[in-house]
């Protein structure tokens, strides 16, 4: 199969490209586009970034693989060693906080560091999201494009498979290696992709392409909602802050989206609908007095925790 540098469309040719390389397929593919747009000047400025996380007796070994790949295709190339403690939960979360926090430092602005998720990595982050409880924001998969730091995250493979890739890295005979880690079962996402998702397609087949279309259509919903929230709360989500005696007649269901928008524009972790629930119940349900507010964080640390507090007749939103 060809993948085309038609993917690659819209990078700028001025700012630095950066591909977050494992050495595994998917990452090789991207790499390996990106080198072709290089040589053909649709892009000016590339490097290879390599995250060694010492999670494996391999990792050295896979570093070293990704350091070669790059001297033999003439690719600059830079590593990074991160520690991820095994004895602390949710080693996957500590790994990816780890490489983003990476990430965000290199980037400068109009700076692109893309990453090479496919269509299969979208149908297991819904279903993640789905047995953790999620809502439209959720079923909206992962984003094409998304800010991080100065820069920009870029993910062009959204629309491919892993087949899709495999094939192509076997057409180009590109040396990529397997991670011994992808089998360990005791990670949320190898549990689903080795357990859950082949059990499933034995049953119905083309199931990342099905969760794809429902991706599209809820991103669709969420930006058609968002829109029409922009438009008519302009002043509410520019400052933060609710006045609670202009929401007393607004549907409730309304009120929680707003402040899910609001946060999301503040940078703040959404709270769970839970959380949510409490809020509309303590500032929406009754009358707030000035003591009266609503803490929340994400167990990963991901995002910034919130905050919500009465002002008078004001609903404040804060970072915690």
């Amino acid at each position: 199969m060809s993948l085309s540098t038609n993917l690659l469309d819209g990078l700028s040719s001025e700012n630095k490209i950066f591909v977050a390389f494992s050495g595994g397929i998917d990452s090789t593919a991207l790499l390996f586009l990106c080198n072709k747009a290089l040589k053909q000047k649709k892009i000016g400025n590339l490097k290879a970034i390599h995250i060694n996380h010492n999670l494996s007796k391999n990792s050295d070994y896979w570093q070293q693989h990704c350091e070669s790949f790059c001297k033999s295709n003439n690719i600059k190339f830079e590593s990074f060693i991160v520690k991820v403690s095994k004895s602390r939960s949710s080693i996957e979360s500590q790994a990816r906080q780890a490489r983003y926090k990476i990430f965000e430092s290199l980037l400068d602005k109009n700076d692109h560091i893309l990453l090479a998720h496919h269509r299969d990595d979208v149908f297991e982050t819904i279903l993640l999201r789905l047995f953790r409880g999620t809502g439209v924001d959720g079923l909206s998969g992962l984003n094409e494009r998304r800010s991080l730091g100065k820069g920009e995250i870029v993910r062009p493979f959204l629309n491919l498979s892993k087949s899709d890739l495999k094939i192509f890295i076997d057409e180009n005979d590109l040396p990529y290696i397997e991670d011994d880690t992808n089998s360990n079962n005791d990670f949320d996402r190898n549990f689903l992709r080795n357990e859950i998702v082949p059990s499933l397609e034995k049953r119905w087949s083309k199931l990342s392409e099905r969760a794809a279309v429902t991706s599209a259509t809820a991103k669709k919903k969420k930006l058609s909602l968002d829109f029409m929230l922009e438009k008519n709360f302009k002043k509410e989500i520019s400052k933060g802050i609710i006045e609670r005696a202009n929401f007393i007649e607004i549907p409730p269901f309304l009120i929680e989206e707003l402040i899910r928008l609001i946060l999301r524009k503040k940078g703040i972790a959404l709270p769970s609908q839970k959380v949510l629930s409490e809020i509309m119940n303590v500032f929406f349900h009754n009358k707030p007095s000035s003591k009266s507010y609503v803490e929340w964080s994400r167990k990963d640390g991901e995002q910034i925790g919130g905050k919500v507090y009465s002002e008078h007749s004001d609903i404040i939103f804060k970072k915690k």
